[in-house]
């Protein structure tokens, strides 16, 4: 198989992937807007799980990439974009349909990590006011994912719950 085969693939499983992480992060936020939060542990591993997978493959992917950067006559760190208008056809609109999908899907999951981000903050800031009222306080700090798949610290604003109503 030669490398531009070989990057081919790659992208298709990274396409694979996102879709995958998609998915992840729809089960998410079901799960928190249905308040099942026994199931957000399970499907907050799934998700980075899944980003673990997606960044082994683009350790894989990085060195098929820059072999083919250079037998197109580019530098090593060429992007996708470039990639497609220095290769010939099949290759070329593969590529393109493929990088059309990833910024999708990157769209997607931008948008679902937001959502999903926004939820837990507001799970937390609730679950916080309640043990504050019962005299009990929040000790364990969440953690979310923010667009990129990093781990990120919930930052959670005062509230205070009205008992006089």
């Amino acid at each position: 198989m030669n490398d531009r085969d070989q990057l081919s693939r790659h992208l298709w499983l990274l396409r694979e992937q996102m879709e995958q992480l998609v998915c992840a992060l729809e089960i998410q936020q079901l799960v928190l807007l249905n308040q099942r939060l026994r199931w957000l542990p399970m499907v907050s591993e799934n998700v980075e799980h899944i980003i673990d997978d997606i960044r082994r493959a683009e350790a894989e992917r990085i060195p098929v990439s820059r072999r083919v950067s250079r037998v197109l006559g580019l530098h090593d760190d060429a992007s996708l974009s470039e990639l497609i208008e220095a290769a010939e056809e099949p290759y070329a609109s593969s590529w393109r349909t493929t990088r059309q999908q990833l910024v999708g899907l990157h769209q997607e999951m931008a948008e679902l990590s937001t959502e999903n981000r926004e939820l837990t903050r507001r799970g937390v800031a609730a679950t916080a006011d309640v043990l504050r009222t019962l005299g009990g306080d929040l000790h364990d700090a969440n953690d979310t994912y923010d667009p990129t798949g990093a781990s990120d610290r919930i930052r959670v604003p005062t509230q205070r719950l009205d008992r006089t109503g």
